[in-house]
């Protein structure tokens, strides 16, 4: 590369910045910020939803959320829905309430900039 395409490739990438003072925020990746239940929580009743709230609305395209016993046994469950009055939460239903165990919910969900987030979380549910 001549050092005269360096410099106006440089130019050009210096105006842009300047030119959009809020690329930075744009390109943000988004967060988990809490789910319900929380990591490491006991609860005792009955646990028919996994809910999980982002900084930001993830796509749909690509989301999952699996709910796996102790066993390793994988839990019937909704397709992951975001919620119609908050896009930034994401939720799946079960048939029926959850057997008293230890659970571990997997999820994964993709943001609008392509960035693939997943982690993992445990609970416990009582009699």
């Amino acid at each position: 590369m001549s050092k005269r395409f360096v410099w106006v490739f440089t130019c050009l990438c210096a105006l842009t910045l300047l030119v959009t003072p809020d690329l930075g925020a744009r390109v943000r990746h988004i967060t988990l910020t809490r789910t319900t239940p929380t990591d490491n929580q006991t609860l005792s009743g009955e646990v028919k939803e996994v809910r999980l709230y982002f900084s930001g609305a993830p796509l749909l395209r690509g989301a999952s959320v699996r709910i796996v016993t102790a066993n390793r046994t994988l839990v019937r469950s909704s397709p992951p829905a975001a919620d119609p009055k908050d896009p930034k939460q994401l939720f799946v239903k079960m048939d029926r309430p959850l057997e008293p165990g230890s659970y571990v919910i997997q999820w994964r969900c993709i943001a609008d900039d392509g960035h693939v987030m997943r982690g993992d979380f445990r609970f416990r549910v009582e009699a």
